[in-house]
């Protein structure tokens, strides 16, 4: 097996960047403007390649479940609802929604909200749409 000398790009940056300011970042295809999630170095639908672009935050809920065991920075919040969102780009991504559990369904729609465990880091939650 052979190993490389040099750096690998760090193509999640932009995604983590954007997190850091309160921003949902999405690669989508430069030939067909097609969305894509989790940052990849390619696009999955040409050889065009991706830009980055700030995504709406909308979605829906795809698929749904209740967390009762957590990592230990969320114990207050146990249990906690996680979902498979659907994101109104395209892609689906997997994130705790801020609501009662008994209160979702499949289909919600839902908006991403942050959450600032300090100055540095910001995280999206969904919460059910206004």
């Amino acid at each position: 097996m052979s190993m490389t000398n040099h750096p690998l790009p760090d193509v999640g940056a932009p995604f983590a960047l954007g997190l850091r300011d309160g921003r949902l970042m999405l690669q989508f295809d430069r030939a067909s403007g097609r969305a894509q999630f989790y940052p990849r170095p390619q696009s999955l639908y040409s050889e065009a390649g991706v830009e980055w672009r700030e995504a709406s935050g909308r979605g829906t809920i795809f698929a749904l479940t209740r967390s009762r065991v957590g990592p230990p920075h969320l114990a207050d919040a146990l249990p906690y609802a996680m979902a498979l969102v659907q994101l109104a780009e395209g892609p689906r991504m997997l994130a705790r929604i801020d609501a009662p559990y008994d209160t979702l369904a499949i289909g919600q729609p839902v908006e991403v909200d942050w959450r600032h465990p300090d100055s540095r880091r910001a995280f999206p939650v969904f919460k059910p749409a206004a």
